[in-house]
């Protein structure tokens, strides 16, 4: 019975301790991206980016570059791309009105 009680809470600690890892890890990706996402708009701007296509593709290539290894193993290019598509859209609602309400279509 004292061993069961044991790896019980054992189990629930590996538990715990993965999900605050992944919400840590969540909000570091989050904030390298948004800053992939600015430079991109800003290399658009000098006209060395020139469509949102090509703008996109470059945070996607970058992203493997600047993220860590251990994420980026997790996730392929199609799921960067659609990460980024969604942050994207996110900091756009943002940009609107200065709140996140879907406000944007």
């Amino acid at each position: 019975m004292l061993n069961f009680l044991f790896e019980y809470r054992f189990i629930i600690l590996v538990i715990l301790a993965t999900i605050i890892f992944a919400i840590v890890e969540w909000q570091k990706t989050k904030g390298i991206l948004y800053a992939l996402i600015l430079k991109a708009k800003s290399m658009a701007k000098d006209w060395v980016l020139k469509s949102g296509k090509k703008q996109e593709d470059w945070v996607v290539v970058n992203a493997y570059r600047f993220l860590p290894k251990k994420i980026t193993v997790f996730i392929n290019q199609e799921r960067m791309r659609m990460l980024v598509h969604y942050l994207y859209h996110k900091a756009k609602d943002l940009v609107d009105d200065g709140e996140m309400n879907n406000s944007i279509e």
